[in-house]
C-alpha cells in the first residue's frame, strides 16, 4: 500500500492564480491603511481560500505483488533428435522448469519448436521467431528472461541484434564439443530439363568437425539413385566437386538422389543423402501421322493433333485408293517428293508417336520399313492405330512385320451396326480410361453411356493385350500393350470422328486421346501399376494403382531411417490409399515389391539437416545482444538465480533471472485534505479572529 498527494483543482490553475494575486494585492493595501493589525490572519484566510480551489488529496493505491514470468524454449526439431541430444534437453527442461517454479515470485512458461509448425521449417530453425511469439502476450515489466535449449543450430541468430527484450536470453547447448559430420551438397543442379536432353548436377562430400575443421580425404563410397533404382555406385575424393549427368527420359518429375557412405565415428547419416528434383518438360512433341484409306475421319485425326501446339505433326496421307489403278507408277503421282527413306529408317528414332489412320499396305512402304518401326517400338517407341475394315483384308497391317507388336489379331468380322463404347471392368481401373467423361459407373451394366453411339466395328481377337473399351457383343475396342521397352494402342473402329462432329452429343475424343497418347508416350501419371506419395499438412499420402483388386502393404522409411509399413485401403478407379502422420521434414522413400515413390517432406535438401554439429557461434552473439550466457551441457548443469535489474546475469556455474519487482494496482482511495466543513470552520474562526484584531 503506497499514499501520495494529488492536486486536483476545481478551477483552471490560471484562475486561482489570479484569484491569488488579487488577494495578495488586497491584503497589502489593508497593511497600508491599517498596518499590520489583523493581517496574518487575513493572510492565512487567503492561503486557506486557494488551497481549498486546489482541493488537494491523499491517494492511497492498494497493490498487489505480480509474479515475474521466465520463459524456456526448447529446440524439438529435427537435428535434436540425434545422439543424446534430446535425452539432455529433455532432462535440463525439467530440471529449469522445477527450479524456476521453486523461486518465489516467479512463474515459468514452455516453448518448443518442432518441424512444420512455422519457426522449424525449410528455412532452419528459427528460435527467434519463435522468443518473439512467445513475448507477443507478456508484459514488459514482467519477463525475467529466457532459456534457450538447443543444439546451437539457430538460422535467425539476428534478429537477436534488434534489441527489445526486458531481460536476459541464456543459451544451453545440448551437443557435444568436436562433433563429426559428413554431409552431401548439392553446388549446382537444374530446376528442369528438356526430355531426351542431358542435364548434370554438381556435388561434393564435406568431411568436418566442430569449428568448421575438416577430418579425412579418403575415397568415399557414393551411391546415386534415379527415380529409386540404383543408377551408379562410385569411389569419390571428399572435399572436392564431382559432377553426374544423365539424360531424362519421361516428362515430370525426375528425382536423383545420392547417398555417401557413413563416415566412422561420424554424428549422423541423415544428411549424408541428397536429392535433386529435375522436371521434365517436352520441348515439341514428334508425331507421324500415316494416312491410308481415305474416310470421314481423316481429317479428325489431323485436327486432334494440330490443336496441341506442342506437336510437331508430320502428315503422310496416300491419296489414290487400290482400285484407282491407272498404270501410273507411284513415284510419278505425288505432288511432291515424299522422304519415306528418311522418315522411316534414318529419323523414325526421333519421333515420339507414329499414328496408322486406316493404313492399307501396298506398295508404298516395303517390308523392311516396317522392321523398323517394330524395332523403333521394341526399342522404346510407340505406335497407335485406328483401323478400318482394311484391316480384316489381304492388304492388313496384321500381314506385315508389325504383327509381331500388335496387340490383337483380326478375325475378319465387320460389324456394321450401332452400338455404344462401353468401359470394360479392367478398363474403369487403367488410367487411361477411368473416370472417363460419360461413361457409365462401375458396376451398372443397366446404364447406357451418355455419349453418341458409332456404327462400325472390327473384329479382333486378343489374349494377352488387356482390352480398356468394348463395341458390340463385348468385342475388343481399345486395346493396349507393352512390348518390351516401347507401346501399342488399337482402336478397332474408324468412326471415333463421330464424337469430333457431335453426333448424339458426341463424346470425349479429345481427353480420350489425350491419355492413349500421354500414356504411349511413358507419362508416369497414366501408368496402369505405380505408386505415388505426397506429404501435405503433416501427412503421408500413399496411391498405389494397379489392375489387379485387393490391398497392399507398402514400406515407409523416414528421412532419419526409420523403417515402418502400412496396408493400403482399397478404393474405386484400381486405387488403393493409406495416410500416414509423419513429424520428421527431409526425403520419405515408399517401395513395395516392384515399385518405388519418393516423397520430401518440406524442402528435399533443408538447412536444419545442412550441417548437424553442435555450435555455440551464433548462441555467443544472442547472448551478447540480449545480455545472457551460454553454457554446454555436457559441462553440468547451471544453477538459477534471481538477480535486481542492471546487475549481472550470468556467472561461473550459474545463470540469473531478473527480479522486476511488478504490481498490479487492484484499488484506489482518494481522502480529500481539505474538506467543506473543516474550511467553513476554519474560516469562519480566521476571519473573526481578524475583526477582533482590528477592532482594538
Amino acid at each position: 500500500m503506497t499514499a501520495e498527494i494529488l492536486w486536483t483543482p476545481s478551477l483552471p490553475i490560471q484562475f486561482i492564480a489570479v484569484l491569488a494575486v488579487l488577494g495578495l494585492v488586497l491584503l497589502g493595501m489593508q497593511l497600508l491603511r491599517t498596518g499590520r493589525r489583523g493581517a496574518i490572519y487575513r493572510a492565512l484566510l487567503l492561503a486557506m481560500l486557494v488551497l481549498t480551489l486546489l482541493e488537494p488529496r491523499i491517494s492511497v493505491e492498494e497493490r498487489t505483488p505480480e509474479n515475474d514470468i521466465a520463459i524456456v524454449l526448447v529446440d524439438e526439431t529435427s537435428s535434436q533428435k540425434i545422439g543424446e541430444r534430446k535425452n539432455r534437453s529433455e532432462a535440463a527442461a525439467a530440471q529449469l522448469v522445477g527450479q524456476i517454479s521453486a523461486m518465489p515470485g516467479m512463474e515459468v512458461r514452455t516453448v518448443t519448436v518442432r518441424d512444420g509448425d512455422g519457426h522449424g521449417t525449410k528455412d532452419g530453425t528459427r528460435l527467434m521467431g519463435a522468443m518473439t511469439d512467445a513475448l507477443g502476450d507478456l508484459p514488459r515489466s514482467r519477463f525475467a528472461g529466457a532459456i534457450l535449449i538447443t543444439d546451437g543450430q539457430i538460422h535467425d541468430a539476428e534478429l537477436a541484434t534488434n534489441g527489445g527484450l526486458a531481460g536476459p536470453l541464456h543459451v544451453l547447448i545440448s551437443g557435444d564439443k568436436d562433433e563429426k559430420d559428413r554431409r552431401l551438397v548439392i553446388a549446382d543442379a537444374p530446376g528442369y530439363g528438356i526430355v531426351g536432353n542431358e542435364v548434370s548436377v554438381r556435388y561434393r562430400i564435406e568431411d568436418r568437425i566442430a569449428g568448421d575443421g575438416r577430418f579425412g580425404s579418403d575415397l568415399v563410397d557414393v551411391t546415386i539413385h534415379v527415380d529409386g533404382e540404383v543408377r551408379e555406385t562410385l569411389k569419390l575424393t571428399a572435399n572436392q566437386d564431382h559432377e553426374f549427368k544423365m539424360t531424362l527420359d519421361h516428362a515430370g518429375p525426375t528425382f536423383i538422389e545420392l547417398e555417401a557412405k557413413a563416415a566412422e565415428g561420424e554424428l549422423s547419416a541423415v544428411n549424408n543423402r541428397a536429392v535433386v528434383s529435375v522436371n521434365g518438360v517436352r520441348d515439341r512433341l514428334k508425331v507421324l501421322l500415316v494416312s491410308g484409306q481415305p474416310h470421314a475421319g481423316e481429317r479428325t485425326w489431323r485436327n486432334l493433333l494440330k490443336s496441341d501446339p506442342s506437336v510437331d505433326l508430320v502428315h503422310f496421307t496416300i491419296l489414290r485408293p487400290p482400285e484407282k489403278n491407272d498404270f501410273t507408277p507411284l513415284n510419278e503421282i505425288s505432288l511432291i517428293a515424299f522422304p519415306v527413306r528418311e522418315l522411316f529408317e534414318e529419323k523414325i528414332g526421333e519421333f515420339d508417336l507414329i499414328v496408322f489412320d486406316r493404313y492399307v499396305v501396298r506398295d508404298v512402304l516395303p517390308p523392311i520399313y516396317f522392321r523398323n518401326i517394330a524395332s523403333y517400338v521394341r526399342g522404346g517407341g510407340a505406335v497407335l492405330l485406328s483401323v478400318g475394315p482394311e484391316f480384316g483384308g489381304l492388304r492388313s497391317l496384321a500381314r506385315t512385320p508389325l504383327v509381331d507388336i500388335l496387340p490383337g489379331q483380326p478375325t475378319g468380322q465387320i460389324f456394321e451396326q450401332k452400338f455404344k463404347p462401353r468401359i470394360t471392368e479392367l478398363g474403369h481401373r487403367h488410367p487411361v480410361t477411368s473416370a472417363l467423361p460419360g461413361a457409365v459407373v462401375p458396376g451398372r451394366d443397366d446404364l447406357e453411356p451418355s455419349w453418341g453411339s458409332w456404327f462400325r466395328q472390327i473384329g479382333v481377337t486378343t489374349s494377352v493385350a488387356p482390352t480398356l473399351m468394348s463395341g458390340v457383343d463385348g468385342n475388343p475396342l481399345l486395346m493396349m500393350e507393352r512390348v518390351d521397352q516401347g507401346r501399342v494402342a488399337l482402336i478397332a473402329s474408324d468412326q471415333l470422328w463421330l464424337w469430333a462432329r457431335g453426333y448424339e452429343n458426341g463424346g470425349p475424343q479429345a481427353e480420350l486421346m489425350r491419355r492413349i497418347a500421354h500414356w504411349l508416350m511413358k507419362e508416369p501419371e497414366l501408368d496402369e501399376e505405380g505408386l505415388s506419395a505426397v506429404v501435405e499438412n503433416g501427412e503421408l499420402r500413399i496411391e498405389r494403382r494397379s489392375l489387379n483388386s485387393g490391398s497392399e502393404v507398402v514400406s515407409i522409411e523416414s528421412p532419419s531411417g526409420i523403417k515402418s509399413s502400412v496396408t493400403l485401403k482399397p478404393e474405386a478407379a484400381g486405387k488403393s490409399t493409406a495416410r500416414v502422420a509423419v513429424d520428421e521434414i527431409g526425403l520419405y522413400r515408399i517401395g513395395d515389391d516392384t515399385h518405388i515413390a519418393l516423397a520430401p517432406a518440406g524442402a528435399l535438401n533443408p538447412l536444419e539437416l545442412a550441417d548437424l554439429r553442435s555450435t555455440d557461434v551464433p548462441a555467443k552473439k544472442i547472448a551478447e545482444a540480449a545480455g545472457g550466457g551460454v553454457r554446454w551441457l555436457v559441462d553440468g548443469m547451471p544453477s538459477l538465480r534471481g538477480v535486481q535489474p542492471d546487475r549481472q546475469t550470468h556467472g561461473a556455474g550459474w545463470l540469473g533471472l531478473v527480479r522486476n519487482e511488478a504490481f498490479s494496482v487492484t484499488g484506489v482511495t482518494n481522502v480529500p485534505l481539505a474538506p467543506w466543513w473543516l474550511v467553513l470552520v476554519i474560516g469562519l474562526g480566521l476571519a473573526s479572529l481578524a475583526w477582533w484584531r482590528e477592532g482594538r
